[in-house]
């Protein structure tokens, strides 16, 4: 099989140059690599390492990682794709233990696990997506995806399903993962999964994701869709993963935004709080999460640290 690794791009500079250069110390060595430049200041043809092999599409005006990734789907000639962000690493084992997962089971899609970098030196967590749990279990992956957030980083995937999807959501401008993980999960993939961390990813200043308040919005518009495609065995998922993006919101200050994320997880669920502890859980049903979270929230200001790692009755 054909492997290919597809990177989106946007003004990473010489982070672009560690990816590639640890794409290219690979053990077993991919296909292809392929990086779309979402029209940036600083071009990715400047950033490439000496003698690399990597082709660059540019484009012309910024639109996104969604588009780009469909833009290197449609480009990319590989059996299998890896969607990449251009400021990650790539264990130098990453390709050949992907090649062994795929020549063993021939399955649509690879999972692996990540961790996360803050700076250059030190890890700042470890394996953080918990895949062990669709390890030797009948775990159902559009539950654990809706439940969590898997990376587009963290899979690998036959080229022909992403395709049978249509790829990413282009009007998202964040949560694409969120979004495109729970849609390839529902379509019925087949999967294996590699427990270990062998993508590294870089938590930095800067990067769009550190916009919290645009992922938990975009994160809702994703809901929104997939409410109306999803069997509605998943509706009590979909309203749990509303609240979830609620909390985050009112957390945040957005008040109204949490509202209509309360009030949409109600409409599709209503939802069982299951991310929450009891006490959370007992006044959301009794007088709505708005009222649990004004609870949290005075319980979080006056109640010491110390009284709170005792009492654990409230998140």
């Amino acid at each position: 099989m054909t492997i290919g690794i597809l990177i989106t791009y946007w003004n990473e500079r010489e982070l672009l140059t560690e990816c590639l250069k640890s794409i290219g110390q690979q053990v077993d060595r991919v296909d292809e690599v392929l990086v779309y430049d979402d029209a940036s200041d600083y071009p990715a043809k400047d950033y490439l390492p000496p003698g690399s092999m990597t082709r660059v599409i540019r484009g012309d005006r910024n639109r996104g990682p969604s588009y780009g990734r469909n833009a290197l789907l449609a480009a990319s000639r590989s059996e299998y794709v890896h969607f990449h962000d251009a400021d990650d690493l790539i264990s130098s084992g990453w390709c050949a233990r992907l090649r062994a997962e795929l020549a063993a089971s021939n399955v649509d899609v690879v999972f692996n696990e990540v961790s996360f970098f803050e700076n250059e030196s030190s890890v700042w967590r470890e394996s953080v997506l918990g895949l062990e749990a669709l390890m030797g279990r009948s775990e159902d992956l559009v539950r654990f995806a809706l439940q969590g957030s898997i990376l587009a980083a963290a899979g690998t995937y036959r080229r022909e399903v992403v395709l049978r999807i249509g790829g990413y959501r282009q009007e998202l401008w964040q949560s694409e993962d969120f979004d495109f993980h729970v849609r390839l999960a529902a379509s019925g993939v087949a999967f294996r999964v590699i427990p270990e961390a062998l993508i590294f990813c870089r938590s930095r200043e800067g990067s769009r994701s550190g916009n919290r308040i645009e992922v938990y919005l975009c994160a809702l518009e994703a809901i929104q869709m997939l409410a109306r495609e999803l069997p509605s065995r998943y509706f009590p998922d979909l309203a749990d993963a509303a609240a979830r993006f609620g909390s985050d919101l009112f957390r945040l200050g957005e008040r109204r935004a949490a509202r209509t994320a309360f009030d949409m997880a109600t409409r599709i669920g209503p939802p069982a709080f299951r991310h929450q502890r009891y006490i959370y859980r007992l006044l959301a049903r009794l007088g709505g999460a708005e009222l649990a979270e004004l609870s949290s929230a005075w319980y979080r200001r006056f109640v010491p640290h110390g009284a709170r790692r005792l009492l654990r009755l409230v998140r």
